[in-house]
């Protein structure tokens, strides 16, 4: 049984898999027929694979299959059926039936799924045998049918045509890396593996859509893609390795029409066909046909099949067994990777891009070299398509013309829905997401849509056409992809939007990149979540581009990175196989090469090895006497603090990271390389200096060349003058004053309330040295700066630089300035002059707002609103004109005014009344009948600044600046609570309003609804209104959109519901069940922040008391001890001791993981209800992989491991067999179940215990008692009323084998005084006393007037009388018999000469003295009989076995109590008759019924 519970727990120790996978042989081709059932969802499929044997005895091929059904004898090599084992690895996500799980068992699942998540290359599920008949011959490998690299492409046409001693060794070695790969050469004749499967429940692979219950959608299937090894496996048997780059033919069967295809199947099932034709089941058994049938229209049911695959459609016939089927071939000339191949199957309408290219892109490319760009989508949708990707081509052609050809022959787009990413990237083809799809009168996403669409095109070059050798290698390919989609965006949108986004993009990265690994070992962690994927987008072509700017400064502009691209693409295009695989190594060496940039081994040291980027801290300081500028840099990064807040959106990674052991990299203390800093000097003119960083505190000195500075007071006497001049007509020097000159004249600035700079800085500015200076000019670094330069020359590099990221720095600064009317005056006249770029104008409205307060006098407040009216008034009014969004720029600006205007704030921390009202008006006067744009973003934006304006920020939280003399004018007004409810109340029926009215008319992606929803969870957290779940619980049904079940489960959790029984509940089991990927990620990170929120004490588990009993264990699974000890009375301070607790287990759950960790774990040990529903989550079958992963460590950091469990065994059922004839037997499992065993089961004997004390049992009357001992011969027992001996532990040999029993028959009395009345003859019951004899049982016989002594031998050898001392039985008598011991348990007794002697009487406890029983006169004494000592014994035989028969006479009485006493007078011999009573009493029996009398006779 033990072995058999091992075999059906499936809990074998699993070896460590190497790390390098050992195949033995490399593939050189692959042909697919895939066909594709919609009214079941299962794939019917033939594959055939080609490989190229490494040795001559390779004996086994190991192919990776998942989630197939492989029948026997559907396995064949070169034609020759072979045996196989298979056992589907997915079926591990299945909770054996056999045991009783919960979360506690988490580990022992997570066993179970480690081949599913471990590197399983070279471990393949499906374990194929090579026949014995097949022999593996060599091939010479200099003879022309050997396979070498340079005659590769050439061999793999010829393998597809079907020669077979052709070799494309494009695969496999014993490191095997796409790089290693490609270099191999065929030694051996090539094998084909032929392998037919079948797939009908699907947890990974396809995706279908539309086929469900209350899914109205239009029916359709695709595949999904991931960057590492098991989703191709999933959909066809295959080697599922990055390495495995091969040349591919794929035939796809499938419906000809939508009608076809979701067509009811006949009621009787097909016969089995052959050449892999098998009937396909339903996926349930238990489902009927009319579950997988949708209601279809008329013009719905004709609509056209499309297949959408990666590589060149070669070939499309009608299936000559069906005609309502049709095969379509796809072949894929360039070797790519299996996760690179994907299809796309269902009613899709084709939009041709190639019509949005212009004449010129044509010409510069040419007929031929123009490629076919091609989007597909569903009904309804193509001019969506066409808006959206109305760049692609364009980009396509930009590519080809900048960097080198594209790597296939055409490029296709298929737009699908529920797609995990927005973008998966196969051969050919991009899959993407239609969130990313937009009509042409919505403007906020376009750009990033676009963008994400660009870059999926990019990627085609790297990514798929050029490839990572290792997952360290990937920052490369992700990183230049990025690279090229930003160039080409930079030409679609302008300079300023690249500088600009890639400023903020870096200042981005100088935040994140805190205890983060490198870019090189992020590349192993990429499959950990989408944040690590994120994080590698930013920073890899961040990283790329001060690549480009350092070898531009080298090169003094002749090369840079783009001419590392070119290079990189024709090489894999034109050149071997293994020039398209790159490696950091071979990327540097590249570099060096083209560029001639020697400097590459400290920037991949620090920026690609190395993890986080530098701080730096520059002062400066202008030395007159040398006329020098002095300069100190220094680097702070190593100084950072170690304690640092957590966030909620970053709680998912801190989690992550630490189950799984992600650690941070090393700290730069030092970062080198050139830096530019540029100074522009009195005279305005920029002096670059460029100075190579060696040191972490570095001085140097720049020189000074202006020598007159009254040229700048004269030039500012003369801009002052001609405010709209632009040329000195006498000097010809350009006037710098050319941004933010607006409102300089003296009515303006009365009009507006601006300031001026007061006389003494005035002076100061004219009495220095240069106008301002910038650091890192030509963005050489990514790095945080701070620099000690005076606020005035902020201002002129504001108004004077023409560099976008120098205004951008100025902004910046002036955003951390304290309120001053100064400040917001440049702001204002920033925001009002349409000049600058509007990124910089939005920049400038957002500072106003820290500016609309006491302190600077409203000054922002009136400046927000007289700009908006300015700009989007009817003049001298403040109504609002009818939307118009033709001018983008001016559209971002007027979004920007009225969030600005809901944050900003009075001394008492709410919105001033002004802004409100001003922001309800802008609302409901809003007017977009005559505008070609939409408006629902503007309505969103305007609805989401009302709900911020009614929250109110924490009074604590205002300072004043510090120059502020309080001498200004009070607030506008004095709130008022009426009329602050009055508002409330108008802005709860605008948001229930705009609500209403998306249910009716849909806005762009429920835009609407999910504002509303982000209100109302706003106002509910801040207490504006009263927390109410049913406005969220409404849209959490199935069938309401993703977006807004989403945002509703997101608003709930927020507000603390995460340790609501039904809300949790509720949560698990949509995030489980939900057909889409992608709702399912987003509701599991929704429950990750629900975690944080319970982990940093901002919700509360129900039934719990706002103070913890006592101090919180922070100790997570064996890590160190956090424990936080606070004494609770020390000298009386307790409420201070106690509030420094408090403040300690706050900052330790808040600020490490660690103690989020334990906190976490302490709220939530008691709820069960969220343990049962976790465990079901996991449990479910509709997730994949990597999702019931993420529920285990889940469970992992909730509950502590339990390795028992509960075993569930089946009983064993009948069976039934039926003769079919012909010597066919069929067996089938009947429902009957057996109880019992055919035959007893004999266990072995157990050790039996030490024997109990003896007591004195009262016999019934008329009974004799018979003790039957099992022992030998030689055992020296006392009878049952002999006075036992002191206890003591016994030996093994003195132990007895088996418990006496104790049998009571029934005798005749008649029989019994005869034998009371006859004489003993002990010589007659001693004659077998032989060593191998049983031992003849001691008889007691008891009558009530008579006692009766029979012999007893004593250590001495007399014979003394027994006195029976029980009481009289009764007429009807019993027998208690004892089971003879059997003879192999017999141990021998010590070795001895002589036998010890009984305890004396006196050594005897009271309780068990013997009692002689009452002299009466019909009692006879029986004649005394004395036995003679027995010999000496020798060897181990016990004493007893050599004992000569007792002679008749002799015999001494018992003695006394007393040892003194004298035995009593020897009586006259009787004959004595012996009674034997051999009884059979198996153990564990029930005790039988009482046998008839014995002869006694």
């Amino acid at each position: 049984m033990p072995g058999v519970l091992l075999d059906e727990m499936e809990q074998p120790v699993l070896p460590e898999i190497a790390k390098d996978p050992q195949y033995g042989f490399v593939v050189a081709h692959q042909n697919l027929d895939l066909e594709i059932d919609f009214s079941t969802q299962s794939l019917t499929g033939r594959t055939e694979i080609t490989i190229l044997p490494q040795t001559g005895d390779l004996e086994t091929i190991r192919i990776d299959a998942r989630q197939c059904i492989i029948e026997q004898g559907k396995v064949w090599v070169e034609g020759v059926e072979a045996e196989f084992d298979y056992e589907d690895p997915v079926k591990r996500m299945d909770i054996p039936k056999h045991v009783d799980w919960c979360a506690d068992q988490y580990e022992l699942q997570r066993d179970r799924l480690k081949p599913l998540t471990s590197d399983t290359r070279g471990k393949g599920a499906l374990d194929i045998l090579v026949p014995s008949n097949i022999r593996i011959q060599e091939v010479d490998p200099f003879s022309e049918k050997a396979a070498t690299p340079v005659t590769q492409k050439a061999a793999i046409g010829v393998i597809r045509a079907g020669v077979e001693n052709t070799n494309v060794p494009l695969s496999a070695t014993p490191t095997l890396t796409p790089k290693t790969a490609a270099e191999q050469v065929g030694r051996w004749q090539p094998l084909k593996i032929t392998i037919e499967f079948t797939i009908k429940n699907w947890r990974d692979g396809l995706h279908f859509i539309g086929l469900g219950e209350g899914d109205a959608r239009y029916p359709y299937v695709y595949s999904k893609h991931s960057m590492d090894s098991g989703t191709a496996s999933s959909i066809f048997p295959c080697i599922d390795d990055s390495a495995m780059r091969i040349t591919w033919q794929i035939n796809i069967k499938t419906s000809r029409t939508l009608g076809d295809a979701l067509r009811r199947k006949a009621p009787t099932a097909r016969p089995r066909s052959h050449a892999g034709k098998k009937d396909i089941s339903h996926i349930h058994s238990h489902s009927n046909q009319e579950e997988y049938e949708v209601p279809l229209s008329d013009d719905e049911k004709i609509l056209e099949m499309v297949v959408v695959c990666s590589g060149d459609q070669t070939k499309e016939n009608v299936d000559p067994n069906d005609s309502t089927k049709k095969i379509l071939t796809f072949d894929i000339s360039r070797p790519v990777a299996p996760q690179h191949v994907g299809f796309a199957i269902g009613p899709f309408e084709s939009v041709d891009l190639a019509e949005t290219r212009e004449e010129d892109d044509a010409e510069k490319l040419g007929q031929s070299q123009a490629l076919q760009v091609t989007a597909y989508c569903l009904p309804g949708r193509s001019e969506e398509v066409m808006y959206t990707c109305a760049p692609v081509a364009h980009a396509v052609d930009d590519f080809t013309l900048k960097f080198g050809a594209y790597p296939f022959t055409q490029y296709s787009l298929v737009f699908v829905d529920d797609q995990l990413r927005d973008t998966e990237h196969t051969c050919s083809m991009s899959l993407c997401s239609t969130r990313l799809l937009l009509s042409e009168d919505i403007i906020d996403p376009e750009i990033e849509s676009i963008r994400t669409i660009i870059h999926a095109a990019a990627t085609q070059w790297f990514g798929v056409g050029i490839v990572p050798n290792e997952r360290s290698d990937r920052w490369i390919t992700i990183g230049l992809s990025h690279y090229m989609a930003g160039l080409f965006m930079k030409t679609l949108c302008g300079n300023n939007a690249y500088a600009f986004r890639q400023k903020t993009l870096m200042d981005k990265l100088v935040e994140q990149d805190i205890d983060r690994p490198s870019i090189y070992a992020l590349g192993e962690t990429l499959s950990l979540g989408a944040f690590e994927m994120d994080f590698m987008k930013l920073k890899a072509p961040l990283v790329l581009f001060i690549l480009d700017r350092r070898i531009l400064k080298n090169s003094s502009g002749i090369s840079g990175l783009p001419r590392i691209i070119s290079k990189l693409i024709i090489s894999g295009n034109t050149g071997l196989p293994e020039e398209s695989v790159m490696t950091t190594k071979d990327f540097r060496r590249l570099v060096e090469k083209v560029t001639k940039y020697r400097a590459t081994e400290s920037f991949w040291n620090q920026w690609i090895y190395g993890a986080g980027c530098p701080r730096l801290n520059i002062t400066q300081r202008f030395n007159k006497k040398r006329l020098c500028v002095e300069m100190t840099i220094n680097q702070s990064q190593s100084t950072l603090p170690t304690t640092r807040p957590l966030k909620k959106e970053n709680f998912p990674r801190e989690l992550k990271e630490e189950l799984h052991g992600i650690y941070a990299g090393e700290i730069q203390p030092l970062f080198t390389g050139p830096l530019t800093i540029r100074i522009h000097e009195a005279d305005g003119t920029p002096y670059e200096h460029i100075v190579e960083i060696r040191e972490q505190n570095q001085k140097i000195e720049i020189p000074y060349n202006t020598k007159y500075k009254r040229l700048k007071r004269n030039r500012r006497q003369k801009e002052r003058l001609n405010p709209g001049a632009n040329v000195d007509g006498e000097t010809g020097d350009t006037l710098y004053y050319c941004l933010g000159d607006v409102l300089q004249g003296e009515q303006d600035v009365a009009e507006w309330g601006l300031k001026d700079w007061d006389k003494e800085t005035e002076a100061r500015m004219d009495s220095e040295s240069y106008e301002w200076l910038r650091i890192d000019a030509d963005f050489e670094w990514i790095c945080g700066t701070t620099l000690n330069v005076p606020a005035y020359m902020w201002i002129s590099q504001l108004q004077q630089d023409r560099d976008v990221v120098a205004q951008q720095q100025s902004m910046q600064f002036l955003a951390l300035a304290t309120p001053h009317g100064l400040v917001a005056t440049f702001c204002l006249r920033t925001l009002m002059d349409t000049r600058y770029y509007h990124e910089i104008r939005t920049m400038a409205a957002n500072i106003l707002k820290k500016h609309a307060c006491e302190a600077a006098h409203w000054s922002g407040l009136r400046h927000l609103t007289r700009a908006y009216q300015e700009f989007f008034c009817y003049e001298g009014t403040k109504m609002p004109r009818s939307n118009d969004f033709s001018d983008k720029r001016s559209y971002w600006v007027e979004q920007a005014i009225p969030t600005a205007l809901s944050q900003s704030r009075t001394k008492a921390g709410k919105c001033p009344k002004a802004a409100r009202e001003f922001i309800l008006d802008t609302l409901q006067f809003n007017d977009n009948r005559a505008n070609p744009f939409s408006d629902n973003h503007k309505v969103a934006n305007l609805l989401t600044a009302l709900a911020e304006s009614l929250m109110s920020s924490d009074p604590g939280t205002y300072k004043e600046p510090a120059n502020y003399t309080g001498n200004g004018p009070s607030e506008p007004e004095v709130e008022d609570p009426d009329e602050i409810a009055q508002f409330r109340d108008k802005v709860l029926v605008e948001l229930d309003r705009y609500r209403r009215m998306d249910e009716w008319i849909n806005s762009y992606q429920n835009i609407y609804t999910t504002t509303v929803l982000e209100a109302y969870r706003k106002l509910m957290k801040a207490g504006v209104i009263p927390k109410e779940p049913l406005d969220f619980v409404q849209y959490l049904h199935d069938g309401t959109s993703d977006l807004v079940r989403i945002k509703a489960f997101e608003s709930l959790i927020d507000l603390g519901y995460i340790t609501h029984e039904g809300i949790c509940g509720l949560l698990l089991n949509v995030l489980s069940t939900d057909i889409s990927p992608y709702t399912r990620n987003q509701l599991f990170e929704i429950f990750c922040c629900g975690l944080a929120t319970v982990a940093f004490g901002e919700a509360k588990t129900e039934g719990q008391d706002d103070k913890p009993d006592g101090p919180l264990p922070l100790k997570v699974n064996g890590d160190a001890d956090l424990d936080i000890e606070m004494p609770i009375d020390h000298g009386g301070l307790i409420e201070e001791v106690g509030e420094t607790a408090e403040r300690a287990l706050k900052a330790a759950r808040t600020t490490s993981i660690e103690g989020a960790l334990v906190a976490l774990k302490e709220e939530l040990k008691n709820n069960t209800a969220l343990k049962e529903d976790l465990w079901k989550a996991i449990c479910s079958p509709t997730i994949g992989v990597p999702e019931q992963w993420d529920l285990l460590d889940i469970c992992g950091i909730l509950y502590d491991a339990v390795e028992s469990m509960v075993v569930k065994i089946r009983m064993p059922r009948y069976w039934r067999v039926k003769n079919r004839g012909k010597g066919q037997l069929v067996f089938k499992h009947t429902k009957k179940v057996r109880w019992l065993p055919r035959k007893p089961l004999i266990q072995p004997p157990k050790p039996t215990p030490p024997p109990p004390q003896p007591q004195s049992i009262p016999a019934p009357a008329q009974s004799i008692r018979l003790s039957i001992s099992n022992g030998g011969l030689g055992s020296m027992k006392p009878p049952l009323k002999r006075p036992l001996a002191v206890e003591r532990t016994p030996s093994f040999d003195e132990r007895p084998a088996k418990r006496q029993k104790i049998v009571a028959l029934k005798v005749d009395s008649r029989k019994l005084a005869e034998i009371q009345n006859k004489v003993p003859r002990p010589d007659k019951w001693r004659t077998k006393s032989t060593p191998s004899a049983t031992s003849s049982p001691s008889i007691t016989l008891k009558h009530p007037l008579k006692t009766t002594v029979l012999p007893s031998t004593e250590t001495n050898g007399s014979t003394v009388p027994r006195v029976s001392s029980s009481p009289a039985p009764s007429a009807s008598g019993s027998i208690k018999v004892r089971r003879p011991l059997p003879d192999a348990t017999r141990r021998p007794l010590p070795e001895s000469t002589e036998r010890k002697a009984l305890p004396s009487a006196a050594s005897t406890s009271p309780a068990a003295e013997r009692k002689p029983l009452p002299d009466t006169s019909a009692r006879i004494p029986l004649p005394e009989v004395v036995r003679s000592p027995l010999p000496e014994t020798k060897g181990n035989h016990p004493p007893d076995s050599a004992r000569k028969p007792l002679p008749g006479t002799g015999r001494k009485p018992l003695p006394d109590k007393s040892p003194s006493q004298q035995p009593e007078t020897p009586t006259p011999p009787v004959e004595k008759k012996s009674l034997k009573i051999m009884l059979r009493i198996p153990k564990k029996i029930p005790r039988p019924p009482t046998p008839p009398p014995t002869d006694t006779s």
